[in-house]
């Protein structure tokens, strides 16, 4: 009894100090993903090298059947490939699941109900989940590859064609074929069935009618196989009918087989038209994880379209998503990056690494759309760092959208009312707003950020000559508290400054908002970026 508490006191110290100890799960995690998943950047290149050792190994294998392999060969395929696939066996087995994590609930159960340490529950607990990853096809495939590599039982040579089938591991291309596949097994089992029926009924019928006159057709197995090799319409013609009823049978069965390989190619095809959209969906996916400061546009309105001409011609990432398959082709069509999904699901949000994600803008011709997008991700995305910019329909919305959580509400019949308004009463006012708008005269109103310690950082408003640099000065958004507090608005990210006075200080993270030529922007933008390295 004393040893079996002294085990049970030893395994649970065990299970705890692993379940504390960060390298550990740093060690495990990293294989884990080495080995399952496809967007870590370092299983590209395990897939690679694995690939690579399968295609050696089956070359010597292959190459032995005939001929004297040479020893360095040899002892390279069984010190080195074998070995590396029984290590590569070890580690999933390992990864699969926690062991420690089976011995601590048992631990935590038994402290709770009162109850002695269960020994015997936990190794078959162990065992079991551990078997259920020995008996997974992939892992019996594992398995059966090591064995070719024992060269003195030839007879495990046969096992050859397992390191082959090791290669679906390491082909994506290879599994997704597999999975359409499997996802139309029904279909696909109903023709098995079909096509199975229709050669048995056709055999039968051959061979009562040819039994007895034609000598190429002596059994039943012969008739069944000139009846699938008919149907499948490859026709070797080792066997032919010599009877006007065999003719005639054949005649039938080509019909049929046209039918069936009809039937096979529409299923297949259709399989793969429903997964084409996943794959994209994946595409657009890992493509943002390659980004930095995404802007995610949620409906391809009029509005967002000519938002995204915008922000492709700033060379500013962003994605459109919509439910429609007609906006989402569409703004493909342009070369952007789209993905189909419903942002109130989520999953779908889930897809999404929001990490990269910094402003979002609904922009649906829907109010009750956009105030329930809004709603799921803020749900969803708890950090306030992520701006919302929506887009209402009606003024009377208004409120309605940002207590669902935006931060800015566009409405376009106000501003186009104002617009028209400032056309009416100031015809030239409204050209110069519509030249900047538009860009018409290379004019542009833009935010330039002060870098720290850039010759913006720390320097006085009327320290810098601004007509020098061709630029007109509209105003400061500061992101720290200051005490002038005059000529301002609050914004939630600080206070804007109109007509800043001159003994106004920048700061580093401070926004300057200047009007001027884009070619007097962009060279007072580089200006800045240069001074700061």
């Amino acid at each position: 009894m004393n040893i079996k508490k002294s085990i049970v006191k030893a395994l649970v110290a065990f299970a705890f100090y692993l379940d504390g100890n960060e390298v550990y799960k740093k060690v495990k995690k990293f294989f884990w993903r080495l080995m399952n998943d496809d967007t870590y950047q370092y299983k590209k290149v395990f897939d690679f090298f694995m690939f690579f050792l399968v295609l050696i190994s089956v070359g010597i294998l292959l190459y032995d059947i005939k001929n004297e392999v040479y020893p360095l060969l040899e002892d390279f395929d069984f010190y080195f490939i074998t070995t590396i696939f029984l290590i590569e066996y070890i580690i999933r087995l390992w990864v699969y699941n926690d062991i420690h994590k089976i011995i601590i609930q048992e631990y935590e159960e038994a402290y709770f109900l009162g109850r002695e340490f269960n020994l015997k529950k936990v190794f078959k607990e162990i065992l079991l989940k551990k078997w259920e990853y020995i008996k997974s096809p992939f892992a019996i495939i594992d398995l059966l590859a090591i064995l070719p590599g024992y060269r003195p039982l030839r007879i495990f040579r046969i096992f050859v064609i397992f390191r082959l089938f090791k290669l679906l591991r390491y082909t994506k291309s290879i599994n997704t074929f597999i999975e359409v596949l499997a996802n139309k097994r029904f279909e696909l089992f109903i023709l098995l069935i079909a096509v199975s029926f229709v050669t048995f009924i056709g055999g039968a019928v051959i061979y009562v009618f040819e039994a007895h006159s034609n000598p190429k057709i002596e059994n039943l197995f012969d008739a069944i196989y000139w009846s699938l090799i008919t149907i499948s319409t490859v026709g070797y013609g080792d066997i032919t009918p010599v009877t006007k009823e065999g003719r005639v049978l054949t005649m039938i069965l080509i019909i049929f087989g046209i039918g069936f390989i009809s039937f096979a190619t529409s299923i297949i095809a259709s399989a793969f038209t429903e997964k084409l959209e996943e794959l994209k969906a994946e595409r657009v996916v890992r493509t943002i994880k390659n980004m930095n400061d995404v802007y995610l546009i949620c409906g391809y309105s009029n509005e967002a379209e000519i938002l995204c001409e915008r922000f492709s011609k700033e060379n500013q990432d962003f994605v459109v998503v919509d439910i429609d398959d007609k906006r989402i082709s569409k703004a493909s069509i342009k070369g952007y990056i789209a993905l189909k999904g419903d942002v109130t699901q989520k999953d779908f949000l889930k897809s999404l690494d929001f990490e990269k994600i910094s402003k979002v803008f609904v922009l649906t011709n829907n109010d009750i759309s956009n105030a329930f997008m809004i709603l799921s991700i803020r749900a969803f995305f708890k950090d306030d760092d992520i701006k919302i910019i929506a887009l209402a329909n009606d003024e009377k919305n208004i409120s309605k959208i940002q207590k669902a959580g935006a931060d800015y509400v566009v409405v376009p019949t106000s501003v186009t009312s104002l617009l028209i308004a400032e056309y009416i009463g100031n015809p030239i006012t409204f050209e110069v707003i519509d030249a900047i708008l538009t860009e018409k005269r290379n004019a542009v109103i833009d935010e330039i950020i002060v870098i720290e310690d850039s010759i913006l950082d720390g320097k006085l408003i009327g320290e810098i000559d601004f007509d020098k640099y061709k630029l007109i000065l509209f105003g400061v958004l500061k992101k720290k508290e200051s005490n002038l507090l005059n000529k301002t608005f609050s914004l939630s990210n600080g206070h804007f400054y109109f007509n800043p006075p001159f003994d106004l200080k920048l700061e580093a993270g401070d926004i300057i908002v200047v009007m001027g030529y884009s070619i007097s922007v962009n060279y007072f933008k580089y200006l800045v970026e240069r001074s700061s390295i």
